[in-house]
């Protein structure tokens, strides 16, 4: 394969001896501070066009089946009129260098993959370089049979000369586009002539994934490795007390059982490695039969008596009290105590008061983690399925001390990541255990791992309180969140700002409201968090949207009315990173409305709910139909209407909105992480329920809105209004209001 090299030339030449061709573009076309790159240039391996005129196509963005990957090699492939046919996509090594400030740096591009920020950045990005690169082939051709630039036309990775019926491949044109500079007045093309972006293509992987390729990191090894599983101190803050490791060493193949302490939780590795008992065997059954065994006494920790449920009942209480809490404020937009609040709230003509809980959640993962590492004197190897490849980097040179530039991370496909793969947990145990051990480790987690080890959605108390005027005028909104936060705050709360991921979401009520308030209060927990799909909004907009809905049934307003009046005058609201374009809302809401036939009276027993939500720069809003007949609920149908700007590939949005719809669900129903003692009490999904495939909605229909000529993403942004539509669509169906989630058992009461 080719090797990246940073001149774009040299690499070209390179190439082209060899009857191949790697275009590479300037890094700072990715967004990389040209300032902080090296003096000779940096540049990206954008494609390389193999002697068989195939191509490889480099994605920077890890892939969790959210189909990044496809999507902007759609936008490579499309602009530089590549056959799709003949394209693959490999992703892109991690490179980072110094940066003049000491500093390190992406050398290609952010090679990451989080808030649905991947189709966002290369659908700004790409189609310019992608263009030059079609540009240069074109020049090429014409220098070739000397003939001028314009008559020359590409498609299927050949240029043509309709003229002279001449044609020629990409691959055959290597020697002379080595000779030439990319041009800046090349320009992609009309959206207009688009004829691979906008339309519907599987994933690039499909073929490789269904017929059982090695393409996940659980399939990947590397040779001499041995294979590591965990006991992990069930008591969160806990540790090894003693174990009697006999009938573990016993078991052949098993190489070693060795203590694993929680690291220095004053250094950089604090919170990272949990305290546990490794055993080290030559195969992965192997190493799970002699952890089984292990007979291990635990130290339960300084929160040996912490319950969920306590903190659930503590954090209610505390939303009645006025005393303690902190007004919200986000860096660069003030503080959110807006108008007068209590004024307005005095003067309202209708009021309404309600709290709402969300319980913890766990990521779940389809693909268990796993991780390899090999530590050598002067540098280290990994490879693992993760969002952020740099932090990979990074936690390794935490623990060897070894400089990131020597260690090189091999990124694998993910088999779903939803905010955990961004965690450096599991990585960092793999180098802990070959640094230990000498040798390379695959450290492989189990489900029971996976759900008593994570890094858990939060679980969040809100009170809402609002007012509207005689017209039917939102006036006033107080939005309070009180929760736990994790340990390491307990001598040290958050300060004002940390409910950012807890009451906010993504500034959706900023702005609207003329008298508004936001209020925080935390008290110390155990329970790790860290953000699960949509961080942010997913908790908050049940609240809100769940409130809202309410207080039109007590205003006697129609709840599709009342959104759209919260939204008017349709303006757009804040600037930066997250505008935030009512009237783009407010079609989302209309559409799914309108195709869901939202004014049609329903049968007794059934019900709609509406629920719209503005997060990661896109738009959602869901209208969901239930029944509930004896305590059971079935949804009957579910209309979405989505607003991501420009739909690079349409097949790719509706399955993420069709995931997220399925994920909502599942999420709502019955998924809970409760803690007593100290502990997670779910072990497996016999008690950590996953909805069915009989749960699953009767009926789904997506209507995709472009609102924008720029693409945004949609890995996130169609999950946090799902679990407020359907509460709301079950209390238009039954009268009762759902204010807790998971819903469970509360339909029977």
């Amino acid at each position: 394969m080719a090797v990246l090299e940073l001149n774009r030339r040299r690499a070209v030449q390179l190439f082209s001896a060899a009857g191949a061709i790697t275009l590479m573009s300037p890094a700072a076309v990715f967004g990389a501070n040209q300032s902080n790159l090296a003096a000779d240039g940096m540049s990206v391996p954008l494609v390389k066009i193999n002697p068989d005129n195939s191509a490889i196509i480099y994605s920077p963005s890890p892939d969790m089946g959210q189909g990044t990957s496809t999507g902007l090699a759609m936008i490579i492939a499309e602009e530089l009129d590549l056959d799709w046919d003949t394209v693959s996509v490999e992703f892109l090594p991690l490179r980072r260098h110094r940066g003049a400030d000491g500093r390190m740096r992406h050398t290609y591009a952010p090679q990451t993959a989080g808030g649905s920020g991947s189709i966002r950045r290369g659908s700004n990005l790409l189609p310019k370089i992608a263009a030059q690169g079609r540009d240069m082939f074109v020049r090429a051709a014409a220098a070739t049979w000397g003939v001028a630039d314009k008559s020359l036309t590409t498609q299927n990775s050949s240029v043509h000369h309709p003229a002279s019926g001449r044609s020629v491949r990409y691959a055959d044109l290597a020697d002379e586009v080595a000779k030439l500079e990319p041009r800046e007045t090349a320009q992609p093309k009309d959206r207009k002539h688009y004829k691979i972006v906008g339309t519907s293509r599987v994933l690039n992987a499909c073929r490789d994934i269904v017929t059982g390729k090695p393409v996940f990191g659980m399939d990947q090894e590397i040779p001499g490795m041995l294979h590591a599983v965990i006991s992990r101190c069930p008591h969160f803050s806990g540790s090894v007390k003693s174990v009697d490791d006999a009938a573990a060493r016993a078991v052949p193949g098993v190489r070693d059982v060795i203590i694993m302490e929680q690291a220095d939780r004053e250094g950089p590795m604090a919170w990272t490695l949990v305290a546990g008992v490794a055993v080290v065997a030559d195969s992965l059954w192997a190493a799970k039969k002699a952890r089984d065994l292990l007979e291990i006494k635990w130290e339960t920790g300084t929160f040996a008596g912490y319950s969920s449920s306590e903190m659930e009942k503590l954090s209610l209480d505390i939303l009645d009290t006025d005393e303690g809490f902190d007004i919200i404020n986000f860096e660069g937009d003030g503080l959110r105590d807006e108008g007068d609040f209590d004024k307005a709230f005095a003067g309202a003509a209708e009021t309404h008061d309600a709290r709402y809980c969300v319980s913890h959640i766990a990521h779940a993962l389809m693909e268990p983690h796993n991780a390899i590492a090999d530590v050598r004197a002067d540098s280290v190897y990994m490879s693992v399925p993760c969002q952020h490849p740099y932090r990979v980097q990074d936690v390794a040179h935490d623990i060897t001390g070894i400089a990131p530039e020597k260690i090189k991370v091999d990124v694998s496909r993910s088999g779903g990541g939803f905010g955990r793969r961004w965690e450096k947990d599991y990585p960092a145990e793999a180098v802990w255990l070959s640094k230990k051990v000498g040798r390379p480790i695959k450290v492989t987690w189990t489900r029971e791992d996976e759900l008593t080890q994570d890094r858990y959605r939060n679980a969040d108390n809100y009170r809402m309180t609002g007012g509207v005027d005689r017209g039917g005028k939102l006036t006033a909104l107080r939005q309070r969140v009180a929760t736990g936060y994790p340990s390491r705050f307990a001598d040290k709360l958050p300060p004002v700002g940390w409910a950012y991921e807890d009451l906010m979401g993504w500034h959706f009520t900023v702005g609207l409201i003329e008298n508004h308030r936001m209020e925080q209060q935390f008290r110390p927990s155990p329970v790790p968090r860290g953000p699960w799909r949509a961080p942010g909004s997913v908790n908050s907009a049940f609240a809100q949207m769940s409130f809202l809905d309410e207080l039109a049934h007590k205003a006697g307003i129609d709840p599709l009315e009342f959104q759209l009046s919260v939204l008017a005058p349709y303006r757009k609201l804040g600037e930066g990173r997250y505008p935030f374009d009512t009237g783009r809302m407010a079609a989302c809401f209309e559409k799914a409305a309108s195709e869901a036939d939202w004014r049609n009276p329903l049968p007794e027993g059934r019900g709609r709910g509406i629920a719209g939500y503005f997060s990661h720069l896109s738009y959602v809003a869901h209208v969901i139909e239930v029944s509930v007949e004896n305590g059971f609920l079935t949804v009957e149908k579910v209309t979405s209407a989505a607003d991501c700007g420009f739909v690079i590939n349409p097949l790719s949005v509706r399955a993420q909105i069709e995931g997220a719809i399925h994920d909502g669900l599942s999420v709502a129903l019955g998924q809970e992480i409760t803690v007593k003692n100290g502990a997670v009490v779910e072990t497996n999904f016999d008690s950590y329920q996953m909805a069915r495939i009989d749960r699953a909605p009767k009926q789904i229909d997506i209507h995709l809105i472009e609102g924008s000529k720029d693409a945004t993403g949609m890995g996130e942004p169609a999950i946090p209004p799902f679990a407020p539509a359907l509460t709301n669509a079950i209390f238009a169906a039954t009268g009762k209001r759902i204010r807790r989630l998971p819903i469970a058992d509360q339909l029977d009461a």
